[in-house]
């Protein structure tokens, strides 16, 4: 993608499941340097094996926290773009640690505004989830609250900030596909509701939707075709010969999600 030759471009977030799929499709793109920025160290050394740098030269790392605006200013120097996919995802943890969710999730956020505004970033993408459309629970307010911070700073920089929506990855750490393999192994899957559904998309797929949002003029929210499942027939995919055990919905919970009007109970895959 020509967009992107020549172009240095900075992953927050970065050693977790997406930023390592954005690694993957941006390395062949002649960019000039990739910038991985998280707080975890173990994750960053297991990046460097899974990523070598003979194979992979312009990949770079850096250590540090959104919530630490001098060192996000630091970091960001000389960024063309910024991928913004730090924060406090779980939605158990979320509600247990409200304070901290806030200050990742809407603190840490206002923090890489500055910090791209400061470093006059050309395009900065905000990673959010459909859990922010009608939130009920902490994760989800505080990424709603996210959005309307990084959407009205193109008021100073039209077209600068721009957000993706996205459901659940496909294979990501502490996603509904991995805790069912490994409940797996215990012989029981826990499920919260019987009629409990949830949109879907693929690494690969999130990784190309995100890139061409970098491409685009628009400052809007942007969304791209998901599919969606019932989570008790993925266990039973996932899972044909364990026992299934309804939990109930747990607090900031959510029956159904929905993304421009449309609600993943009613886009089901078989």
């Amino acid at each position: 993608m020509s967009d992107f030759v020549g172009k240095n471009i900075a992953i927050l977030g970065g050693s977790g499941t997406l930023g390592r799929a954005l690694v993957r499709e941006l390395a062949d793109t002649g960019v000039r340097r990739i910038l991985v920025f998280s707080r975890d160290e173990i994750k960053q050394l297991e990046m460097m094996e899974v990523f070598p740098s003979e194979e992979f030269p312009t990949l770079d790392y850096k250590l540090g926290d959104v919530r630490d605006l001098p060192r996000l200013t630091e970091v960001l120097e000389g960024m063309d773009f910024v991928i913004h996919a730090a924060a406090i995802k779980h939605v158990v943890m979320a509600e247990k640690n409200p304070e901290e969710c806030h200050k990742t999730n809407v603190i840490g956020t206002q923090n890489v505004i500055e910090a791209c505004q400061t470093n006059n970033v050309s395009r900065a993408i905000l990673i959010s989830t459909d859990k922010a459309v009608n939130p009920i629970g902490i994760y989800g307010k505080s990424k709603q609250e996210a959005e309307k911070y990084w959407l009205a700073a193109n008021k100073l920089s039209p077209g600068q900030f721009k957000v993706v929506r996205l459901g659940n990855i496909i294979g990501a750490r502490g996603s509904v596909f991995e805790v069912f393999e490994k409940q797996r192994e215990n012989g029981v899957i826990k499920v919260t509701h019987p009629d409990a559904t949830r949109f879907c998309i693929a690494q690969e797929e999130a990784a190309h939707f995100i890139m061409n949002a970098i491409s685009t003029e628009t400052d809007a929210i942007l969304t791209p075709d998901m599919s969606a499942f019932r989570v008790i027939d993925l266990a039973r995919k996932i899972a044909p010969e364990c026992e299934i055990e309804i939990v109930g919905l747990r607090p900031g919970d959510k029956l159904h999600e929905e993304v421009g009007g449309i609600s993943s109970s009613s886009i089901l895959i078989s």
